[in-house]
């Protein structure tokens, strides 16, 4: 019964085609990792192992939810199957939607993975990202707020050299990184499966959590002018979508926060990077042209990928039939966009003053990630909006946890403007001009589209194409 059950949550989640991708992709980084041999791992790309195992696990935490669709309530709970054939199944698909993220880590670190403790690392990571998205619905949202700031804490402790953390293997420390991460992944796994016993309760237990927050905080637009009302309401909170097709799934969530609680800990992040950057050297270690800033590399890398998450949400919580009447097409998505634009600036703010403070006093390094900030992520997120709402729109429309699981290669295409916005990131330390010129490039780009009519007809067609309303 387990094997049929397996081919059915898989086949009702995930297409063909993505998962002949993910196929290739993991034949092609395993292969790539094989041929490469063993070299230790530079500076910088432990740094980024580090970073991006950090956002991994956090975004696995804080956006996490079990790939349970209505169907499945309404059909696939009430056969009398046993509950922990039921347990496997689903936690199969979820880590062919979240664990299976850690592959991309694979060329990037493809250097030392012929080392079998690092490979070990990165299955006992993917075990791990899986089993926190499946605990996430059972804990609250301070719970889960604390929990993520300790992993990201505990994760980041390999920056500074700490063998007992779960990225200290990409630092070094393999058989201490390698420890932790097992460890870490054992006892997620072992609460993952606690949390599917009782997962139609947690289901439940969310949506009466979130009706409500919606009755205790409602948001009124009485009185304000349609224009007002956009900006009044993106202004105040700022939603993260959980979209993650980085990782290769459709799978939808988000969450909305007010924005001065999203600025509040982007300026204690942005104090924690400049001390950081001190604490790598003084400012004659690092002179623009000669020498790469980490920190400075690995936070805008960060940022970039903030920013993504940020513009998977802006067109999916609209209501087309309200919007679209209340201002023209081209007027109300240029209000949109730029709305979005502010909020970003609002949060991205503190690490533009972080960088200018470092390069008053002296660190030249950090001219380029100040271009970076001000420049180049806000134009790849204008980009990112326009060519989410061009290629892959999704609307949620209901109280589901999960959107569709059916995957399709152009929901998978909204990644690519990130890519340029990377690159740029990655060698804006040694290039500041190389970024400056980059981000102008996307900015006469984003703004040619964003005043251009005929693009937003095309957008509100699709729109229609994908069944907003």
């Amino acid at each position: 019964m387990l094997p049929r059950l397996l081919k059915f949550v898989i086949r009702t989640r995930f297409s063909r085609p993505f998962l002949v991708l993910l196929a290739v992709i993991t034949v092609y980084s395993v292969g790539l990792s094989r041929l490469a041999g063993s070299q230790k791992l530079s500076l910088i790309v432990g740094d980024y192992a580090a970073a991006l195992t950090a956002l991994f696990l956090v975004m696995s935490l804080a956006t996490g939810g079990v790939m349970v669709l209505k169907s499945d309530r309404d059909y696939l709970f009430t056969l009398p199957l046993s509950s922990k054939d039921l347990s496997i199944a689903i936690y199969f698909s979820q880590f062919i939607a979240f664990g299976t993220s850690i592959l991309f880590m694979f060329i990037l670190f493809a250097e030392t993975l012929a080392s079998p403790l690092v490979v070990v690392d990165l299955v006992a990571l993917a075990f791990a990202l899986t089993s926190l998205g499946v605990v996430a619905p059972s804990l609250g949202a301070k719970t889960r707020l604390l929990l993520a700031a300790a992993l990201a804490a505990w994760t980041l402790l390999a920056l500074l050299g700490f063998p007992l953390s779960p990225a200290s293997a990409f630092n070094g420390n393999v058989y201490g990184g390698t420890l932790a991460a097992v460890s870490l992944s054992a006892v997620a796994t072992l609460a993952a499966f606690r949390s599917l016993g009782r997962v139609e309760l947690d289901m439940m237990r969310n949506l009466v959590r979130s009706t409500a927050a919606e009755i205790k905080s409602p948001i009124s637009y009485a009185g304000k002018s349609p224009t007002r009302a956009i900006y009044s309401m993106n202004l105040s909170s700022i939603t993260l979508a959980g979209r993650m097709n980085m990782a290769g799934t459709s799978r939808y969530v988000s969450k909305r926060v007010r924005t001065r609680w999203v600025v509040a800990a982007t300026a204690s992040a942005a104090i924690a990077y400049a001390v950081l950057v001190v604490l790598e050297g003084p400012p004659t270690a690092f002179v623009t042209g000669t020498d790469k800033l980490p920190a400075a590399i690995v936070v805008s890398v960060l940022l970039g990928l903030l920013s993504f998450f940020i513009s998977q949400s802006a067109i999916t919580n609209e209501r087309v039939w309200l919007s679209l009447t209340s201002l023209p097409p081209p007027v109300y998505f240029r209000h949109l966009v730029a709305s979005k634009l502010i909020s970003l600036f609002l949060v991205l703010a503190p690490f533009a003053a972080a960088d200018a403070v470092l390069l008053a006093v002296g660190y030249g390094a950090a001219l380029g990630p100040l271009v970076v900030v001000l420049l180049v992520i806000p134009a790849a997120f204008v980009l990112e909006i326009l060519w989410s709402c061009y290629v892959a729109p999704i609307q949620v429309k209901g109280e589901d946890m999960t959107m569709p699981g059916q995957f399709s290669l152009s929901q998978f295409a909204t990644v690519l403007p990130l890519i340029p916005a990377l690159v740029l990131a990655s060698v804006a330390t040694l290039f500041p001009g190389a970024a400056a010129v980059g981000g102008g490039i996307m900015v006469i780009a984003s703004v040619a589209l964003v005043f251009s009519g005929g693009f937003w007809e095309r957008v509100v067609a699709r729109l229609t194409e994908s069944g907003f309303v």
